[in-house]
């Protein structure tokens, strides 16, 4: 039989996902779509009740033909209706309330100076009415006593006014403000000490508050049994999936090994899970109604292990697509695995649309997709006949067939490729499903004071292994290849040349073959294109980065960055602000200079002397100290831009009897409201200013 006909779900699921995509994407808005569904779902019926019509091999093409339109049409409309902030009483319609009452919805993040919380916002006062609305919001609460003491389901009154989110402020940064829209978060707020009043009420869902308070009380069972450091946040991390611990030279190191996924509760360890009870429980398959207990059995330990590890989003898309399987291997021992798969992702978009959106809902579905279709071809290769290797091999092949089938999208969103991952997985794998054992077994143990500890002296032994492992890996020569940019275009390419080749190796046909070179030949002209239109570029750029100064001068494939030491030595901040338009740009040549040490520099393309600056035919000048402002000149100095930095005790008007500029820029180091007084100063002075504060990074192609 076909593939296509044995997987009914993969073809109800594309028209149903190109729904959602397109309403994500252009918030279209279809005039009466309700009653447009009514009336498909009318024609649909009636192609099913009259028999001439149902049974006519002339007309299926004619229902197939509206059926696709129908599902297209319901997953633009279940979207839009998912879209909270298309209702009407959603909080954020309401511009003078006076007071908000929120539901704490999340638990909090300790961040530098606050706790970071999302809230569903349950009411609005307005003229000394409440009113009730819908809507989630971001919400930092000043670090304090009080605020720390904040937890799931506990409702507060706040006296704050929200903002709308920002978009990125520099060029290719992480667009934080669409990240929160796929999750119906619009608007944020920071709230003082003295601004919000507990009710002393928790509303919170009973099930999310056990697991919450099951989760810590199984952390602190750890603590008790002396597991500390680094060993404590990836043990909690791969078990529980608590990961508040992690520190970002850990999250690194695992990343550039190609282990990442282990730190957060998914697939894999659900799958171990499965695994493990699905083998313990086999006995049951040989009573009569065994496999029917059994499936209730693995569903318990599924579901009580998501609610075990906090029921975070990643955690409960694994455990859904594993009930799939289990229910349809239980009802139908043939069941293809393609159609389970494509019904569970059918049904969790049902649940929730926007889930498509979510990095590791693509990155989970296209890795399991991998494995099923891939590794068994791959494993068929080579079986070797004694048990060690076979594993070893089992495990390879299972990494490769996941690498091949996420590495695109991977390339799209991250950047970066492992080049050891298959190393790491050697060791990750059996390591972390000895770690997952014994981090489960000491739930049961650790009480019990002697084979609590030694239990925890192993389960500590293991995870210091596996870290020791991942670090070794990432100090390896050429571990990770970064700066790899792509769009999304040249992700669907990558990704139709590995289907083609991959159809070639199963069929042996020539056409898949040519097809697959022709577009790796299409990818490589965008890619010299694009190479050499960047050749061409000649740019300033003035970055927004919070209490730093950060300025790029970009000259073809090379630059040179002149930023304070505090963000040349931050990797994260680095990271999330600079380097994602490095990459864009096609930077291969980097020269970071401290701020610090601008008295003297030069290059072929640059020169700087004393806070000024020559690039190409633009001269610019940096104040940043009295110091550098109050020198007697004979002349004013011209300058193309005037870069105004870390609040100098100077005036716009002393600047000009200094300066002779076309254009001053006001850099993110000033404070707020040195920042307000040069822009009130300036408008006074009909001078031309940009304040990066306000309007994010300041770009100048040349």
């Amino acid at each position: 039989m076909n593939i296509w006909n044995q997987t009914p779900f993969f073809r109800l699921l594309l028209p149903f996902l190109a729904g959602i995509l397109t309403a994500i994407h252009s918030e279209i808005q279809i005039p009466h779509l309700e009653y447009i569904l009514i009336g498909l779902f009318n024609v649909i019926a009636l192609f099913l009740l009259i028999k001439g019509l149902n049974f006519s091999y002339n007309y299926s093409w004619v229902f197939g033909t509206i059926v696709t339109i129908t599902l297209f049409f319901c997953g633009c409309r279940l979207t839009l209706m998912n879209t909270d902030k298309l209702k009407t009483n959603h909080f954020s319609n309401f511009q003078n309330a006076e007071l908000y009452k929120v539901k704490i919805n999340s638990t909090s993040l300790e961040k530098e100076r606050s706790y970071k919380i999302s809230a569903d916002v349950e009411a609005v006062k307005q003229n000394g009415k409440w009113i009730n609305t819908s809507g989630k919001a971001m919400c930092y609460f000043k670090k304090d006593s009080a605020s720390k003491n904040i937890h799931y389901g506990d409702c507060i009154i706040l006296k704050i006014k929200f903002s709308d989110i920002k978009l990125p402020q520099n060029p290719y940064e992480f667009n934080y403000k669409r990240f929160l829209s796929y999750h119906n978060i619009y608007q944020q707020a920071y709230i003082p000490s003295g601004n919000w009043r507990s009710l002393g009420i928790n509303k919170g869902n009973t099930i999310i508050s056990y697991s919450y308070s099951l989760r810590e009380y199984l952390l602190n069972i750890y603590r008790e049994n002396k597991i500390t450091g680094d060993e404590f946040a990836v043990g909690s991390a791969l078990v529980l999936g608590y990961t508040d611990d992690l520190d970002q030279d850990l999250i690194s190191a695992y990343a550039s090994s190609g282990a990442l996924h282990v730190l957060s509760v998914s697939g894999l360890h659900v799958g171990i899970i499965y695994i493990i009870f699905n083998y313990l429980l086999f006995f049951l398959d040989k009573f009569k109604h065994g496999r029917f207990i059994k499936m209730v059995l693995l569903l318990f330990i599924l579901w009580f292990y998501a609610i075990l590890t906090g029921l975070s989003p990643s955690v409960l898309r694994s455990a859904a697509m594993f009930t799939f399987i289990v229910v349809a291997n239980t009802w139908k021992k043939d069941a293809n695995i393609f159609n389970t798969l494509t019904a569970s992702c059918f049904g969790l978009l049902l649940y929730n649309p926007y889930l498509i959106m979510d990095v590791g809902f693509q990155l989970s579905y296209l890795a399991v997709f991998g494995i099923v279709t891939i590794q068994p071809w791959l494993y068929e290769k080579w079986q070797p006949k004694t048990w060690l290797p076979d594993q070893i091999w089992v495990i390879i092949s299972v990494s490769i067939a996941a690498q091949l089938a996420t590495f695109p999208l991977g390339l799209l969103y991250f950047h970066q490729f492992p080049n050891y991952f298959l190393f790491s997985n050697l060791i990750v794998i059996p390591v972390s499903t000895l770690i997952l054992g014994y981090g489960l077994l000491m739930f049961v143990l650790g009480k019990i004071s002697a084979i609590g500890i030694a239990c925890g002296k192993i389960f500590s032994g293991l995870v210091w292994f596996l870290n020791e492992s991942v670090y070794t890996v990432d100090k390896a020569p050429g571990a990770l290849i970064q700066g790899i940019s792509i769009n999304i275009l040249e992700t669907w390419i990558i990704y139709a040349v590995l289907i083609f080749l991959i159809t070639f190796f199963y069929k042996k046909q020539a056409a898949y073959l040519f097809a697959s070179l022709s577009l790796m030949v299409f990818l490589l002209s965008i890619q010299t294109a694009e190479a050499h239109s960047r050749q061409k570029q000649k740019t300033i750029i003035i970055y927004d980065v919070p209490k730093c100064s950060a300025y790029d001068f970009v000259n073809g494939g090379q630059n040179l960055f002149l930023a304070d030491l505090s963000l040349v030595q931050n990797h994260s901040s680095m990271l999330f602000h600079i380097k994602h338009n490095w990459w864009a740009r096609h930077i291969t040549q980097q020269e970071i200079v401290e701020k610090e040490k601008m008295a003297a520099f030069y290059n072929e393309n640059i020169s700087i002397r004393n806070n000024f600056i020559q690039f190409g035919n633009k001269r610019v000048a940096v104040v940043n100290t009295p110091q550098k402002t109050t020198s007697s000149f004979k002349h004013k100095l011209r300058v193309d831009l005037l870069i105004i930095s870390g609040d100098p005790k100077i005036s716009i008007r002393e600047l000009q009897n200094k300066y002779d500029f076309k254009k001053i820029i006001f850099d993110s180091s000033n404070s707020i409201w040195k920042n307000r007084q040069l822009k009130k100063e300036c408008e006074e002075l009909k001078i031309d200013y940009y304040s990066v504060l306000d309007s994010g990074a300041y770009i100048e192609e040349m």
